[in-house]
């Protein structure tokens, strides 16, 4: 959970918010190709569930406002969906990027499903016929989660963690992702990284 929030930490989360938000509107030409979930997955690896929630949070509501679709029946199953991405992110965070592409394309269909209730009370659609409507549209979306997390979920989330590291100053202590200690974000960097280092200072030597 976000405790007192740090001003370095609160300027780290609406820069990442400009990013997850921007990047979905100009991909939005595209039908389901975006790196919203790619960004999302880093963001549970890295700033946790605390920050990472409020981030969805500001970027589902601008999404709904700029799309003009604020209604809780829109809204409420895509802050849901993000969240499970988040979720994922967050709990598999020490894990590499091929398990994270994997779940991913869980919280893809998980994300796609929980408009299914609301599409069916809101526009009174049917189930089977919007459900078979949609899988194209599903698989667009894992294919572009998938691709884009095993091509690009290790450099951002090393970015990330290198950016928190240089604005909050605090010492790496595990692995991969960051949690929450006397309110302060400490980070981590990747064991792999030190092994080179040292790999390097050997041959020197």
């Amino acid at each position: 959970m976000v405790g007192r929030i740090n001003l370095k930490m609160l300027a780290i989360v609406v820069s990442l918010t400009t990013i997850l938000f921007a990047q979905e509107e100009i991909l939005t030409f595209i039908p389901n190709v975006q790196l919203t979930f790619l960004l999302v997955c880093c963001y549970g690896a890295t700033v946790g569930l605390g920050y990472g929630t409020m981030i969805i949070g500001i970027h589902v509501i601008l999404d709904n406002i700029v799309m003009g679709s604020l209604t809780p029946f829109i809204m409420i199953p895509q802050f849901i969906g993000l969240f499970i991405a988040l979720l994922f992110g967050y709990l598999f965070r020490n894990k590499n990027e091929y398990i994270q592409a994997i779940f991913s394309a869980i919280a893809v269909l998980l994300y796609s499903w929980a408009f299914i209730p609301f599409n069916i009370f809101y526009f009174n659609v049917k189930f089977i016929p919007y459900l078979i409507a949609d899988i194209p549209f599903e698989l667009i979306l894992v294919v572009t989660s998938l691709v884009t997390i095993i091509l690009l979920y290790k450099p951002i989330v090393t970015t990330i963690n290198r950016l928190m590291e240089n604005m909050i100053q605090k010492d790496a202590i595990n692995n991969l992702g960051t949690r929450t200690k006397n309110n302060d974000i400490i980070i981590t960097i990747r064991k792999e990284e030190d092994e080179n280092e040292k790999s390097r200072d050997n041959k020197r030597a």
